[in-house]
């Protein structure tokens, strides 16, 4: 791999700080809904359930938790959908040509923009994991155990490499900036829905949750509620009956039930595993393909 064609990737990307900002937009979009309006509408609901015998903070603890969940699924898409513009730059100014034609090997290009687009995702979702992680602190008093951090560390490096192979995928078929920007912006208004952080899946339409169960998306910010909620829904439905426990999990994205049976932990990883090697393999096949046209 050659490092210095990763580096200047990354130079290229974070010269552009509105296509940084625009990256982070949503996650914005996201805390401000929740931090103003729909936590309050979260801790009344399960307060409603439990009664008054839980600690709000408590609430606090497992809506936030949700909440940097569902962050850490967006931003390992809309991150590295943001630094693949640096591909699409390179085919509408021609640069691209410069690399065909340099004295290097040039299936090393493809692999480095995949490679830079990895790491942006990454320090985006290090940088929301430890700015929302203080923020529970603060606010509810709770900390993620080390053994949360680990595993969800591991989650954020098998994401980000899943989202930026299919985006990769996506964006190898755009040649324009226009083609790009319009892509980014339905992508952007679509992922807090196919995560289920917008609007939770159990209170979706059962259509529309089959088409969200299809994408890997959403298992994948299952995979994190999994792990970020584990402790704190153990602490606030504790002495709640088991009905009520996995009717909360199932309406907020929690577990997945497909066909009756509940979604274990290894097949939802498993899933997503098998759309990334096939995206990997589809992006060679098209890159390969277009770059006779170059």
């Amino acid at each position: 791999m050659n490092y210095s064609m990763i580096n200047r990737n990354l130079l290229v990307y974070f010269r552009d700080k509105t296509s940084v900002f625009f990256s982070l937009l949503s996650v914005i979009i996201v805390i401000a809904l929740y931090v103003m309006f729909l936590a309050r509408i979260q801790v009344d609901s399960v307060l409603a359930v439990v009664g008054d015998g839980i600690k709000e903070r408590d609430i606090s603890w497992m809506i936030n938790s949700w909440i940097l969940a569902g962050l850490l699924s967006i931003i390992s898409v809309t991150s590295t959908l943001s630094a693949l513009n640096v591909m699409v730059q390179d085919k509408e100014k021609k640069i691209i040509k410069d690399f065909k034609s340099a004295p290097i090997n040039f299936a090393i290009y493809p692999f480095s923009i995949i490679v830079s687009s990895c790491i942006v995702g990454i320090l985006m979702n290090l940088v929301a994991l430890g700015a929302f992680s203080a923020f529970i602190y603060l606010y509810t008093g709770h900390v993620f155990t080390a053994l949360q951090y680990t595993k969800v560390l591991g989650l954020i490096l098998f994401s980000v490499l899943m989202a930026a192979t299919i985006m990769t995928f996506m964006v190898s078929c755009f040649s324009t900036n226009g083609a790009f920007s319009s892509a980014s912006v339905i992508v952007g208004t679509l992922i807090g829905f196919l995560t289920g952080v917008y609007v939770p899946v159990g209170t979706l339409p059962e259509a529309v949750q089959t088409v969200i169960k299809l994408l890997p998306f959403g298992h994948v910010a299952s995979l994190f509620r999994k792990v970020l909620m584990e402790n704190a829904i153990n602490k606030v439905f504790d002495g709640a009956p088991l009905e009520i426990v996995s009717e909360y999990r199932r309406l907020y994205g929690v577990q997945y039930v497909i066909a009756g049976r509940e979604v274990s932990f290894y097949i939802s990883f498993l899933y997503a595993m098998i759309l990334t090697i096939i995206f990997i393999a589809l992006f060679i096949l098209n890159f390969n393909r277009k770059r006779k046209e170059i």
